[in-house]
């Protein structure tokens, strides 16, 4: 693994549970095996700043019980000493899009598929380390056959959005939001192709340049490439840029500015169970930062 280097968030998967309901799944959910899909005893809903207290958070589900847990971050580059608590329970079967505030009501909130049905909910969030009041919204139907890249705002009119592969065509679509608790009205539009054999990271404006772009690793090399955004609802004309090699074994938590420098960053765990934060540096090449441990038993 040369230049990008991949750092670890510490922060031991067991500590501490919450009775409440921040919304038990309840559109019919049947059992699934997602510890195989995510190849670990913990799924990644994503990477976000949940309880509002400026430092990025990891949400993640715990696969063998289906509880949703919430592991505060203290934007250090290094172990965060502040104990997960438990925000969900009743989460299997579902394969989680990402967090952001999709309704603009100040909060973040999860967006997620439930695998038996294909349809798509929202988890409202209220900016607390519990369990969340609000009920959950269908927001979409037909959502089968779909790899998450993640929900950004990516065409820059302030509204979340979701970016997904068609995984039968291999081409890439954009879903625009419009930051209401139901369906959108807006058409989804093709912005790639040719995206099967491609694991993504995330999507964040990694470059620094005011535009959403993808982060994905290629499988077949382990190549970490970046796909520069335009900001546009439609194919980006600017070329991908390798940013990292050895990157296969990895399983993504997902791209944000987790020590709060203003560059983002990677968070991803090793086969090992042990979790890394990869330092961005807001450039279109390899970052020169030393990855940092971060975590363990993930």
């Amino acid at each position: 693994m040369k230049a990008f280097t991949i750092v670890s968030f510490l922060v031991i998967p067991a500590v501490g549970c919450v009775d409440g309901a921040m919304s038990s799944p309840d559109d019919g959910s049947t059992s699934y095996d997602q510890q195989a899909i995510s190849g670990g005893p913990y799924t990644f809903a994503g990477l976000a700043d949940w309880d509002r207290d400026s430092n990025r958070d990891i949400i993640a589900r715990e696969n063998a019980t289906g509880h949703l847990w919430l592991y505060p971050g203290q934007s250090v580059r290094g172990y965060s000493s502040a104990p997960r608590v438990q925000i969900g329970n009743g989460w299997n079967p579902y394969t989680f899009a990402g967090l952001a505030d999709w309704d603009g009501d100040g909060h973040q909130d999860i967006v997620t598929r439930n695998e038996a049905t294909g349809k798509l909910w929202l988890y409202p969030g209220q900016s607390v380390r519990s369990f969340s009041s609000a009920a959950s919204v269908e927001i979409g139907n037909g959502w089968s056959g779909y790899t998450f890249a993640g929900v950004a705002d990516w065409d820059r009119d302030g509204n979340q959005d979701i970016v997904t592969r068609e995984d039968a065509t291999g081409k890439l679509y954009l879903y625009p939001g419009q930051s209401v608790r139901g369906y959108s009205s807006a058409t989804r539009v093709e912005i790639g192709n040719g995206w099967n054999g491609y694991t993504f990271a995330g999507v964040a404006d990694w470059d620094r340049d005011g535009n959403q772009d993808i982060i994905t690793r290629e499988d077949a090399t382990g190549k970490l490439y970046l796909y520069p955004g335009q900001s546009v609802r439609n194919y980006s004309s600017a070329a991908r840029v390798e940013i990292g090699n050895g990157w296969n074994g990895y399983t993504f938590a997902g791209v944000t500015d987790w020590d709060r420098d203003g560059n983002q960053d990677i968070v991803a765990r090793d086969t090992t169970g042990l979790l890394w934060l990869y330092p961005g540096q807001s450039v279109r090449g390899y970052s020169g930062a030393a990855r940092v441990q971060i975590g363990n038993g993930w």
